[in-house]
C-alpha cells in the first residue's frame, strides 16, 4: 500500500516544487504558535518550528502517511521571520541591503506507520545589491514581501536584486528539495 504524504503547508512554493517533482501531496496546513523560545539560534529555530508543525499535523490525522513540514527565516544581526507590516518589512529590506545575509530552512520528516521522524536544516548566503529608496518603496508597493521571510521572494521581482548565493536556490525559496527528496523517499520504502 503506498503511503499517503502530508504537506504541512499552505505555501504555494512548497506545494508548487512538490508537484513539480512528481508529488501530489495532501495539504494539512499546520496551524501553530510561531513564537520561539528565548535566544534560540537560526538552525535550531527552524527545526523546532518545522518539528512543531509536522507534530500538531500528525495528532490531528489518522492516517499511515508521511507528513513534511518546513519553516524558513532570514538571519541578519537576528532572525527575520515573516514581516507584520510594511514598515517592518522596509526595516528587513533595509538591514539587508548591498550585504549578505543568511536563509535557513528547517525540514520534518514524520512516518506514521513507523514513528520515524527526521529533523534537518539548509543554509544558504545570500547576497543583496544596493537598491534605491524607489526601488525598495516599489518593491514595497508590491503584494510579493508580505508573506515571506525577510521580506522578498528571490524567485519573484527580487531577484533582480541578488547579486549572488552560495549554496542552494530551493532552500532560499524555501524546501530545499535536495535534501528532502532522499529522505522522503527512505520514508517512502519503509
Amino acid at each position: 500500500m503506498k503511503k499517503k504524504i502530508i504537506l504541512a503547508s499552505g505555501s504555494p512554493r512548497r506545494i508548487e516544487m512538490m508537484k513539480k517533482n512528481g508529488y501530489d501531496p495532501l495539504v494539512f496546513p499546520a496551524q501553530i504558535d510561531e513564537v520561539l523560545p528565548e535566544g534560540i539560534g537560526m538552525r535550531d529555530a527552524v527545526m523546532f518550528l518545522s518539528l512543531k508543525k509536522a507534530l500538531w499535523v500528525e495528532e490531528r490525522i489518522q492516517e499511515d502517511a508521511v507528513i513534511i513540514a518546513a519553516d524558513t527565516v532570514v538571519y541578519k544581526d537576528g532572525i527575520l521571520g515573516k514581516p507584520a507590516d510594511r514598515e517592518d518589512a522596509k526595516r528587513m529590506l533595509e538591514a539587508i541591503k548591498n550585504t549578505g545575509h543568511y536563509v535557513t530552512t528547517g525540514v520534518t520528516i514524520i512516518d506514521t506507520v513507523t514513528g520515524i521522524k527526521k529533523v534537518f536544516c539548509d543554509v544558504t548566503e545570500v547576497f543583496c545589491k544596493n537598491y534605491s529608496q524607489t526601488e525598495l518603496n516599489a518593491y514595497l508597493d508590491s503584494r510579493e514581501p508580505y508573506d515571506k521571510a525577510g521580506a522578498y521572494a528571490i524567485q519573484g521581482i527580487f531577484r533582480k536584486y541578488i547579486d549572488h548565493y552560495n549554496g542552494s536556490f530551493d532552500n532560499v525559496v524555501g524546501f530545499p528539495w535536495e535534501l528532502i527528496a532522499p529522505e522522503l523517499e527512505k520514508m517512502l520504502k519503509e
